[in-house]
């Protein structure tokens, strides 16, 4: 017998209140069970408990079972949630209709009970397999796209990420701007305090940078102490502004090295995407020399391409 607390969920849509007594009396070791006594209130109730298993009746007042299958077929919500028909309706013709628009069996009254409990079981079992296998691709595609040491969008992610924006600033012409920040010293970090230390500052960076950016700004630790962000619909201006408050913000933030705080700093190179940029390349590039030249006017500011003054922070 299952667990209760891993128990899967079962609903059962059907006018008759016997049918439903009858079914959960015979199912109940395998799954919760919930219940509908129309068409209309299954639907919701579907909608919200999203159960693992469907059984439906066909010939209901109101929507009938077909009708019912259909509209949870269309709904991106209960697309995939297996369903069985339960019916006294016996002939070939209606049981290929039901299995045509979606349904995985289709059981008629009277029914065998055992057969029912092992269909039921076929099906759990699949669902649970499935939901398994979706959960598995969840985990396997965020891991492809994220950095396992901050859980920041990786390298791959945002160039993809830039690449697309290109493409919409281009048909747009929507201003975007694109940031990269690197770590001031960030081997002298590591050299007199040690890797696990330079992590943390790492990581420390990462919370303290996207604390302070929008929901649809992407941020991506781009490899060792360098990092990307891209600002959707940002001005050149109010990107200064941003990159300013964000190196001021990390140059006021500490860690702990032993006994002692440790601060750190960044340097950050700004540049708008344009309609003449063939690729997102030519973009990182352009910011890349903008960084350059932020750490060579002496680090912790601000530089923005092709602008003849850095914009300090400090």
């Amino acid at each position: 017998m299952t667990e209760p607390d891993t128990m899967q969920t079962i609903l059962i849509i059907d006018d008759a209140k016997e049918n439903i007594v009858v079914l959960s009396r015979l199912l109940k070791s395998q799954a919760n069970i919930i219940f509908a006594l129309s068409g209309e209130e299954g639907l919701k109730i579907a909608g919200t408990r999203l159960p693992d298993l469907i059984l439906l009746d066909i010939s209901m007042p109101g929507l009938n079972g077909f009708e019912v299958l259909e509209h949870l077929k269309q709904s991106q919500t209960t697309a995939d949630i297996p369903i069985i028909f339960i019916t006294g309706i016996p002939d070939a013709e209606t049981e290929e209709k039901g299995l045509n628009l979606g349904a995985v069996d289709y059981i008629t009254k009277p029914f065998a009970s055992a057969v029912v409990k092992a269909r039921v079981r076929h099906q759990l079992k699949l669902q649970r397999l499935t939901t398994a296998l979706k959960e598995a691709n969840t985990r396997l595609t965020q891991l492809a796209m994220s950095d396992p040491l901050t859980g920041a969008y990786n390298r791959r992610y945002f160039l993809d990420a830039l690449k697309k924006e290109l493409e919409r600033v281009q048909r747009y012409r929507h201003p975007s701007i694109l940031m990269v920040f690197d770590i001031d010293c960030f081997k002298s970090i590591n050299d007199n305090h040690g890797h696990d230390i330079g992590d943390k500052v790492i990581i420390e960076m990462v919370k303290v940078s996207t604390t302070m950016l929008r929901k649809n700004d992407i941020f991506s630790r781009f490899g060792g102490e360098e990092f990307t962000i891209l600002l959707p619909e940002t001005p050149l201006a109010e990107a200064a502004q941003i990159a300013n408050r964000l190196c001021l913000q990390i140059a006021r933030t500490t860690i702990e090295s032993g006994n002692k705080a440790l601060s750190f700093t960044v340097s950050c190179g700004v540049t708008q995407l344009r309609d003449d940029d063939k690729s997102p390349d030519s973009i990182m590039k352009r910011a890349d020399v903008a960084l350059y030249q932020a750490k060579q006017s002496g680090r912790n500011q601000v530089v923005i391409a092709d602008a003849t003054e850095p914009s300090v922070s400090n």
